[in-house]
């Protein structure tokens, strides 16, 4: 914990335990906090291997907080639009002293090529926006209403950005709507990105799935996985067995 801590946490802001990795995470009390779609994506892609990470939209920075939890070695930037999301996720790091590993920027997916070189990237992850301009109920909080909408940030745009950033090998993950599934594997497809693994996400294990995790790799030929569903509570109020593992085992997906 940075000695200074006290400094870095502002009115109308939480210092929220992740409990994953000891790292703490500074919120807004009101406006876009994270949700588990965060930990369920950050414990997807295989680490193994992976040196430089880069993630789209980065809102408050728990995304890297996590990963650095599982991989204490890889470094990551993160991009992010919004000026204040950004100042927090810095001072979430500084809370955590993890200034020197991860690095946060504003900047606008649509130029990505002002803020990083091409084919930089081992990986890129996102947890963008789910819904589109005109879907669902549009928040009032200027924050919440981009991280939710296709507002500064769409499939097309995001699948451009890491087609760019991505090292010849190298993976794209995302979480996403399920009902978005066709429209994701059609752009990853046209931009030379092949889906090799996927899951489904249920919220209980007799409910439809509601959300995916995809896998795109930088190559030309290779199958998909199609892996066994991930069931987020084994009953009401309990996470299941799996998710717990991700918070108090150490477990991956």
């Amino acid at each position: 914990m940075n000695p200074q801590s006290s400094n870095l946490l502002y009115e109308g802001e939480t210092l929220d335990d992740l409990i994953i990795g000891g790292y703490k995470l500074i919120q807004p009390r009101q406006g876009y906090r994270f949700s588990i779609d965060a930990v369920l994506l950050s414990h997807f892609p295989d680490l193994k291997k992976v040196k430089q990470v880069v993630e789209l939209g980065s809102g408050n920075g728990v995304i890297p907080l996590l990963l650095v939890a599982r991989s204490p070695a890889i470094r990551i930037i993160g991009i992010e639009i919004q000026e204040p999301m950004v100042k927090r996720a810095q001072r979430s790091l500084e809370y955590n002293c993890l200034q020197e590993q991860v690095k946060i920027i504003q900047g606008d997916l649509q130029a990505i090529e002002k803020y990083l070189p091409v084919a930089s990237a081992d990986l890129v992850l996102s947890n963008p926006p789910f819904w589109g301009r005109n879907e669902g109920h549009l928040s009032k909080n200027p924050e919440e209403a981009c991280a939710r909408h296709e507002i500064a940030m769409d499939l097309k745009g995001l699948i451009r950005a890491t087609a760019y950033l991505l090292s010849p090998g190298g993976s794209f993950c995302l979480i996403h709507r399920a009902e978005r599934l066709t429209d994701i594997i059609n752009l990853c497809t046209a931009h030379r990105l092949l889906p090799v693994r996927l899951r489904t996400v249920h919220s209980f294990w007799q409910e439809e799935a509601k959300l995916i995790l995809l896998e795109a790799q930088r190559r030309d030929q290779g199958r998909m996985e199609i892996m066994p569903s991930l069931v987020i509570y084994s009953k009401l109020g309990e996470y299941s067995d799996e998710i717990n593992r991700f918070y108090y085992g150490g477990g991956d997906i």
